[in-house]
């Protein structure tokens, strides 16, 4: 980006930066331009920062504070009821008692920045089956 960075690019930057921080913006294109952004935004460069220390902090304070003992029979339970859902899959006929729904979701993100408009739309599948348990 420009050393002229828009007030709308910094909202829009900023409006992503937890994903970015967290490496979790799979379009590289858009993982790319907000690196860029922050080389040439000394102010959402700074505010980057001080968001990477908070969530630094948070991680900090939840992984002392949650942390639980497991009861030591929870694996056996785990490994039994495991077992038994493998018994009664292979019983004849079993897959034919399953129901299955497919739930499509659509999104779509309209973005207009100096004058230019971008529209992605984002296609999510769940897949869902009952068994007979």
């Amino acid at each position: 980006m420009s050393s002229e960075v828009s007030p709308l690019a910094c909202r829009t930057v900023m409006a992503a930066i937890h994903p970015f921080i967290d490496n979790e913006i799979e379009d590289s294109a858009v993982f790319n331009a907000i690196a860029f952004h922050l080389q040439g935004c000394p102010a959402c460069a700074e505010r980057t920062e001080r968001e990477r220390k908070h969530i630094a902090v948070l991680r900090e304070l939840l992984s002392r504070s949650c942390v639980e003992v497991t009861p030591l029979d929870v694996e056996e339970r785990i490994i039994l009821q495991i077992q038994g859902i493998a018994a009664q899959m292979q019983a004849p006929g079993f897959f034919e008692r399953t129901t299955t729904q497919v739930f499509s979701q659509y999104r779509k993100t309209e973005i207009t920045i100096d004058g230019e408009t971008t529209i992605e739309i984002e296609e999510s599948h769940e897949i869902r089956r009952d068994f007979p348990f």
